[in-house]
């Protein structure tokens, strides 16, 4: 059987390849924790005097072998109602999820090689992730049919795809089960076949590629929470093939489509590759032969991340998310200014986001009164208010990161924006205005970065939000998401009061405020108007 370890000898050179200088350009936090799965580069690391000073020993992520709790990384998971609900937190949506991944993958060789110059297939189960070496693709089908299917499941037959290597037919047939677009890679590896020549020395191939090839088959890039889970499942993927990050890669959309693929976030795509992004139907007729090939975890897995994912009753942080957000920032040198103040007492960013303009009849949820809680918000002293909306034909992406990542706290209607949630700092409190009915969603999502969450409740007044608007668009006129909503200002000054509190109250905030500005606090910062 060839093993997880086998793989690494080649994602090593892949890192060695980006190594130099910035040393893979990680976040300080992460060094020791890649090094400790690559120990050529630690000693590499050790001579290099930007990396050395980050090193630590006796430290992991927490899927290695043996790595118990106290060393892995980040914080501990908190207010879990019981044990079999953190466990199944770590398993589910953490580091854990990874390590069973590991698993999988080290007893699913498909296609087992004899020699080093021969190709390789191994999965996880279900072909939810797979990684080859020395692979033959023949796209003749591809583009020869006018077809808008954009995850064709007929564009293989046999001998298109496969490799010299010892093919187990029967292993790979019994992954069939989660066969679907986005949920696995079963219907572009179903016919798989083990060929009579060696795909990297034949000249059959019109394309050979002699590096790294990633595939991805993406959801929808026009809304952040589907486009992130893509780019989220790439990271941990990068996780699962040997914590390699190096950005010596090409990345291809698996799009048997000819159409265009709308990107707003594309800046993205920079965290993982020095390369843009190429489309499957540029190989359209071509034979192409890969030395190394991921397939990486898909955006809608059964159980997946995040789209789908069960997050245990009450557990809050998921080092796993904690270490995308942290990753994601540092290589779009995205910064944090630290806590504020003003006249020596805490100076709280709250940041409004604005569902499109008033004017705007073709957005739905937003709020109808938000001038009346802007002016609320403007009350308190030691609040500094920036409404903003997030329009990627207006504010870059990196300008709305920047933004998030600078808010102390975070306030907008449910939808795709709040995606930003994930790059809150840590100590910020994500306030889902109002969920229109779907509590979970955004609930999850900041609870998976492990943060503070709030949603509008009534209070002793029962002030309930009102709707406007209903029944207004001509197919989901029934569905709350499509309704406009006002809000009592009363309530919402009492939940800015909660909110404020909850902020300045917060472990990070509180530390974060010492190292800044030591114990100096002026009573202002006491009092909340």
């Amino acid at each position: 059987m060839v093993s997880f370890t086998c793989l690494s000898i080649f994602v090593i050179c892949s890192l060695c390849s980006t190594a130099r200088g910035s040393f893979l350009d990680l976040h300080p936090q992460h060094i020791p924790y890649v090094l400790l799965n690559h120990p050529k580069l630690k000693e590499e690391c050790k001579e290099n005097a930007n990396c050395s000073t980050a090193l630590k020993d006796n430290v992991c992520w927490g899927y290695e072998e043996g790595c118990e709790e106290e060393r892995r990384f980040g914080s501990k998971t908190e207010h879990c109602q019981t044990e079999f609900f953190k466990q199944n937190f770590w398993e589910g949506v953490d580091f854990g999820y990874i390590r069973e991944r590991i698993k999988e993958f080290e007893q699913l060789p498909i296609c087992k090689p004899k020699t080093n110059e021969d190709s390789l297939l191994q999965c996880s189960r279900y072909t939810r992730y797979c990684h080859g070496r020395n692979l033959y693709f023949n796209f003749r089908k591809l583009g020869v049919e006018s077809s808008r299917d954009k995850y064709r499941e007929d564009l293989f037959d046999p001998s298109d795809i496969g490799g010299s290597c010892d093919l187990d037919k029967d292993l790979l047939k019994q992954q069939s089960e989660h066969k679907s677009a986005l949920q696995s890679w079963y219907a572009e590896l179903e016919n798989f076949s083990q060929l009579p020549f060696k795909p990297m020395k034949s000249r059959r191939c019109d394309v050979t590629i002699n590096g790294t090839v990633v595939f991805m088959k993406l959801d929808y890039g026009g809304n952040m929470f589907h486009h992130f889970c893509d780019f989220f499942n790439l990271y941990a993927s990068q996780h699962v093939n040997g914590s390699w990050f190096g950005r010596d890669i090409q990345i291809v959309m698996w799009d048997t489509s000819s159409s265009h693929y709308f990107d707003p976030f594309s800046l993205t795509w920079k965290v993982f590759s020095d390369n843009p992004v190429i489309p499957l139907v540029d190989w359209a007729g071509k034979k192409v032969c890969i030395h190394d090939v991921m397939f990486p975890l898909l955006p809608r897995m059964r159980r997946g991340l995040y789209y789908n994912t069960y997050v245990p009753a009450g557990c809050v942080g998921s080092n796993l998310f904690r270490a995308f957000s942290q990753h994601v920032l540092h290589r779009l040198n995205i910064s944090q200014d630290g806590v504020q103040e003003k006249k020596g007492a805490p100076l709280l960013r709250v940041t409004l986001l604005e569902r499109g303009k008033p004017e705007n009849e073709n957005v739905y949820r937003k709020i109808r009164n938000q001038k009346d809680l802007v002016k609320v918000l403007r009350e308190f002293r030691d609040v500094k208010v920036k409404v903003v909306e997030y329009n990627w034909r207006e504010m870059p992406f990196e300008k709305q990161l920047s933004i998030t990542q600078n808010s102390d706290i975070f306030i907008g209607m449910h939808g795709a924006g709040l995606a930003h949630f994930m790059f809150l700092p840590d100590w910020a409190l994500a306030f889902e205005l109002y969920n229109c009915g779907d509590a979970n969603c955004y609930n999850d999502l900041a609870r998976l970065r492990g943060l503070n969450y709030m949603t509008w409740s009534n209070g002793p007044d029962n002030s309930e939000p009102k709707p406007s608007d209903q029944h207004k668009h001509h197919k989901y006129g029934d569905n709350p998401k499509f309704w406009n909503w006002w809000f009592d200002p009363r309530r919402f000054r009492q939940l800015i009061r909660e909110a404020r509190e909850k902020v300045l109250s917060h472990p990070a905030y509180v530390r974060a405020w010492k190292e800044r500005f030591g114990d100096i606090q002026s009573e202002q910062s006491k009092t909340e108007l």
